[in-house]
């Protein structure tokens, strides 16, 4: 008896010697990480601005009023707009930005809602002087920030370019969904309550390079320095903060929206646009794994019909366009360029 005891206090020791040095490599390759990402990518472009204690990434180009603003589409930076801005600031001044936690941004102090999303980019314009009028181009759940930010400073607002934009009523089908919406709540919970361990110990590091995936060999010197962007765990980490804070700590599984109920109830709530000039882009292309092509055929009828059109009545002076691309749009740039300017040209117009 005593030699086994003394054989399960070997085994109890070796598991947590091991442990240990699996918690040890791990912190290790976290330090490691984060040492890489400010050497390997310090900020290129842009200015830091100070929004108090802590900086926003805002990068502007072009000349004229009104200003277009872009907002960008799920967590990426605002690096994703600079070919489409580049074309803008031919014929007024355009600017992207990085939310905090994002690109070039400091993280924010606590979990973003979207109220201090909205909040962060008055306050960077502001300090930076960039004056309104602004015409707001937001691609998905930048289209939900967008709407908010135009309840909050209605005076700010003068047009908006919706590029796809998500709707917080959306129903989208399972095969949609992210993985963590198709969690049930018990698991995502216990992600949620254990993020804090996994990005201490390198574990969020490694699942975000691994999801980012490796740089296209014929990539451009703009598409590395995205992709090295999105490689980076700190959006990976801001966004599941705020989704988890956003759903009782991933208790509360939404049957419909963006899966930000927050965020969702936020936009639902901002009310109409006026009678501001709005455009709204809606993708006339959709994808769908083998054997579900009628199911996501049948939601982009609604997508395309009810949703999108929904969207487009949001003002009196609302119109939507069908664009021959998928949702991302990147196959029609030069539609999100064309909407934009008609948009900032009928703002000039009202002066």
């Amino acid at each position: 008896m005593t030699r086994l005891r003394k054989w399960v206090r070997r085994i109890v020791a070796a598991l947590f010697g091991l442990v240990c040095l699996v918690l040890l490599a791990g912190f290790t390759y976290e330090q490691i990480g984060r040492s890489h990402d400010r050497s390997r990518l310090p900020q290129r472009i842009g200015q830091a601005v100070d929004v108090g204690g802590r900086t926003l990434n805002l990068y502007c180009s072009g000349q004229g009023s009104p200003t277009v603003i872009f907002e960008t589409g799920g967590n990426g930076p605002g690096y994703e707009w600079t070919s489409i801005q580049t074309n803008i600031a031919n014929f007024t001044r355009a600017c992207w930005y990085d939310r905090a936690g994002v690109g070039w941004s400091d993280p924010p102090p606590g979990p973003r809602t979207s109220t201090s999303v909205v909040s962060d980019l008055h306050e960077l314009l502001s300090r930076a002087g960039v004056p309104p009028p602004y015409v707001l181009v937001g691609a998905s759940i930048g289209g939900e920030y967008a709407r908010i930010y135009t309840s909050r400073y209605p005076h700010d607002v003068a047009g908006l370019v919706f590029v796809d934009s998500a709707h917080p009523d959306e129903p989208e089908p399972a095969f949609m969904l992210s993985a963590f919406n198709r969690m049930p709540p018990a698991r995502r919970h216990l992600i949620c309550t254990a993020l804090p361990f996994m990005a201490r110990f390198g574990i969020l590091r490694f699942v975000a390079s691994r999801m980012a995936g490796p740089v296209p060999s014929q990539s451009t010197p703009e598409g590395e320095v995205l992709a090295k962007l999105n490689a980076r765990p700190n959006a990976a980490r801001t966004d599941a903060e705020q989704v988890c804070a956003a759903t009782d700590g991933g208790r509360l599984v939404p049957t419909a929206g963006t899966g930000n109920p927050e965020l969702d109830n936020a936009a639902r709530n901002a009310g109409s646009l006026g009678d501001r000039s709005l455009v709204v882009l809606t993708a006339g292309k959709y994808w769908a794994p083998p054997g579900l092509e009628k199911q996501a055929a049948d939601y982009h009828e609604i997508w395309i019909h009810q949703l999108q059109a929904s969207l487009a009545r949001l003002s009196t002076r609302g119109r939507q366009v069908v664009v021959d691309a998928h949702h991302d749009m990147d196959e029609a740039p030069g539609a999100v360029v064309t909407a934009t300017r008609q948009v900032v040209d009928e703002v000039r117009g009202e002066k």
